[in-house]
């Protein structure tokens, strides 16, 4: 089985963003390959020089560089940071991600058994 996990929307002010990033890395600790995308709101996920815990919100950064431990892939969606003004310059270099074109998007979903959008 693989999982991929769509994430559309910002790091902060939804828990959901929080639980999908611990269950990816839950799900790569059991061997299982997962897949994140970041696209629309979610681009701003994978971003340096965020301070979520001075706004009280869980950072996302361990578990996003903890992926890395596992068979895991991150993709971030190149439109999706230009029309929000972001270049790959914005990515956080501790993160190993792919930055993708939204063409890309489909072959991705295509290639994954299970798809969760959050």
């Amino acid at each position: 089985m693989t999982l991929l996990l769509i994430i559309r929307k910002p790091p902060f002010g939804w828990i959901h963003i929080v639980e999908a990033v611990r269950l990816a890395a839950a799900a790569g600790s059991l061997a299982v390959p997962v897949t994140l995308l970041f696209i629309d709101d979610g681009v701003y996920c994978p971003m340096k020089n965020q301070f979520p815990k001075a706004i009280g919100y869980s950072a996302i950064d361990r578990f996003l560089r903890m992926l890395q431990n596992f068979e895991s892939k991150l993709y971030v969606v190149k439109e999706s940071m230009e029309e929000r003004g972001l270049t790959v310059d914005d990515l956080n270099p501790a993160i190993p991600i792919e930055n993708i074109a939204q063409s890309e998007v489909g072959k991705i979903i295509a290639k994954n058994d299970l798809v969760m959008a959050f």
